[in-house]
C-alpha cells in the first residue's frame, strides 16, 4: 500500500487541480457541470485504484498466512496429508 506521506501528497495535487478546473470552469467557461465531471473522473480513478490495491494486499497477506498454516511443524515425523492428498 503507498505510504501515508504519499497518499496525502496524492490527496493534495488532486484537491489543487480540482479547485483549480472548478474556478475555470465556473468562472472562464461558465459550464459548472462539465467542471464537476472533469473533477469527479480522477477522484473516482483514483479511488477505484486505492480500494483495488487494499484487496490485493489483503489477499497476499491472506494467502501467506495459509501457507504459514500450512507448513509442516519442525519436531513433527508422522506427516500422511501432502498437499490435502493423503498418502497411500
Amino acid at each position: 500500500m503507498p505510504s501515508t506521506r504519499n497518499h496525502t501528497a496524492i490527496q493534495a495535487v488532486l484537491a489543487v487541480l480540482s479547485v483549480a478546473v472548478l474556478a475555470y470552469s465556473f468562472l472562464i467557461v461558465q459550464q459548472i457541470l462539465l467542471g464537476l465531471i472533469v473533477v469527479a473522473v480522477p477522484w473516482i480513478a483514483y479511488a477505484v485504484v486505492y480500494v483495488l490495491l487494499r484487496f490485493v494486499r489483503a489477499l497476499e497477506r491472506i494467502a501467506s498466512a495459509l501457507e504459514e498454516q500450512g507448513k509442516p511443524e519442525s519436531g513433527r515425523t508422522d506427516n500422511h496429508q501432502r498437499g490435502g492428498v493423503e498418502d497411500e
